[in-house]
């Protein structure tokens, strides 16, 4: 007991001497004691280094222990936020596709000179066959009565058929009781337009039954009291012969029923009708360039032969030469 408690205070006083030394020599000779120290820096510095390995996550652990809550409430907050962030995208993104509606319901309005009052479709009839329609989020408040033409960017939508306060019912065009007034492109040939066989398919019936119908004709509204003309209504797909004539079409309409979304109520009559300019103007068909025929081959001219020397004595040369001067000479006599 005693010799444990002696070497004990003697090791506390070795060390004590060690660390006094160390001082006394950082103190005296400054960076000269930089080896010693750094030695023993490496020495416990790796044996502080691991005890601190081994005990952070005990100390991590005791302490998620004590404030259980800490770390559930950081989680909590990190949800919160990307949930945030989350929604501020949808939102950004919802609010650009928004406006990128708008500009080009604007720009078609421009276009036939309709005054429209823009609404949003915020329900959808019992879409059974029998119930073609959709709720718009503007009504009689906003100057809107029935039997008003409405559109959307890409074409006709259909018509008003019941209006309430901040609401109104929208009667689609492909709804079997629809029946629209409709017009050839490039003509003054009108018809009819009729639902009845689904949202992506219209009936279109010429008056003149004298006029063949051809796939990929355009169709555009005639116009009435009420309904105003020159809104896109759709392209002719396919042809149906009637008695050996072509009167009966069926026509693929422009504004797809099943994206609808945003949707402008006419509530303006252009001040005159606006034709076929609010079509998109059809592709001008590139004509392939003319080929140039290849150059005719011209062929080689033929050689002639030299023209035989006269027999004269002596170089043919000097005969032919002496001939030339004989006869300078004769025609000089």
């Amino acid at each position: 007991m005693g010799r444990g408690t002696r070497r004990s205070r003697l090791v506390i006083v070795a060390l004590l001497i060690i660390a006094f030394t160390l001082i006394t020599l950082d103190y005296r000779t400054g960076r000269s004691a930089t080896g010693a120290r750094g030695v023993l820096h490496s020495i416990f510095g790796g044996v502080e280094n691991g005890v601190t390995t081994v005990t952070r996550p005990i100390g991590r652990t005791a302490s998620s222990l004590t404030h259980p809550n800490r770390y559930h409430d950081r989680a909590d907050r990190l949800a919160e936020e990307n949930a945030r962030l989350r929604r501020q995208i949808a939102d950004d993104t919802e609010i650009g596709r928004m406006s990128t509606e708008l500009a080009d319901l604007r720009l078609l309005a421009d276009k036939g000179q309709y005054t429209i009052v823009p609404a949003k479709v915020i329900a959808v009839g019992d879409v059974t066959g029998t119930d073609w329609t959709v709720t718009i989020n503007a009504g009689r408040a906003d100057g809107i009565v029935v039997d008003k033409t409405v559109l959307n960017a890409d074409g006709l939508v259909g018509t008003v058929s019941g209006v309430t306060e901040h609401t109104a019912i929208v009667r689609l065009a492909c709804d079997p009781g629809s029946h629209i007034g409709a017009r050839l492109e490039r003509t003054q040939l009108l018809g009819a337009v009729a639902g009845g066989q689904g949202p992506g398919t219209l009936t279109f019936t010429l008056y003149d039954a004298s006029y063949r119908v051809q796939k990929g004709d355009r169709l555009v509204t005639f116009g009435s009291l009420d309904y105003v003309a020159g809104v896109p209504i759709g392209m002719v797909t396919k042809v149906t012969d009637v008695d050996g004539l072509s009167r009966t079409a069926e026509v693929k309409p422009y504004a797809s029923v099943g994206t609808l979304d945003l949707v402008g109520v006419v509530v303006g009559k252009p001040p005159a009708d606006p034709g076929d300019r609010v079509l998109t103007p059809r592709p001008v068909p590139t004509e392939p360039a003319a080929s140039v025929p290849p150059a005719a081959s011209v062929p080689p001219a033929a050689s002639v032969p030299p023209a035989p020397l006269s027999p004269t004595a002596g170089s043919p040369v000097g005969g032919s030469l002496a001939g030339a001067a004989s006869g300078v000479g004769g025609g000089a006599g």
